[in-house]
């Protein structure tokens, strides 16, 4: 990527996805009320990224007609692919690397990542599991709402 960018005068651009790294949109609050976590979404990351195409392409002199290719690796794959799919105007392409877009049966049976991932969590400290369970039971009630 870093090659070919230079040699087609590329500008590689990594956008981070709302809720990750600095890209907190309630501050130190983010994550402290569930309400907030209804922002927390692919779709929303997607719409984020297509603001930041068009601002880029706004702001930046001779960008404007200039392609997108959209690339991304596991989740950030997801998104690449996802992104073009839903905004096919605004990118040209999407690379998606080992993005499991879509699930085929019979390959693993659906729980085993929930207790591979428990198990981890159990590792981390005493209770880390038990409140990732109750927090599950929250999602549940607030996704029983008329506005979850």
């Amino acid at each position: 990527m870093w090659d070919v960018a230079e040699e087609l005068k590329a500008m590689l651009v990594f956008a981070e996805h709302r809720y990750y790294g600095e890209s907190l949109p309630f501050g130190d609050n983010s994550f402290k009320d569930s309400r907030h976590l209804n922002f927390l979404t692919s779709e929303q990351a997607l719409a984020d990224f297509a603001e930041l195409i068009k601002h880029l392409k706004r702001t930046i002199p001779g960008a404007e007609n200039q392609p997108v290719i959209a690339i991304g690796g596991s989740y950030g794959g997801m998104l690449a692919a996802w992104f073009r799919m839903k905004y096919p105007h605004m990118v040209v392409g999407a690379l998606a690397a080992s993005a499991p877009i879509w699930q085929f049966e019979d390959l693993v049976p659906c729980g085993v990542f929930m207790k591979i991932v428990t198990t981890d969590f159990r590792k981390s400290g005493p209770h880390c599991s038990e409140s990732i369970r109750r927090s599950w039971d929250a999602i549940n009630r607030l996704s029983n709402t008329g506005s979850g």
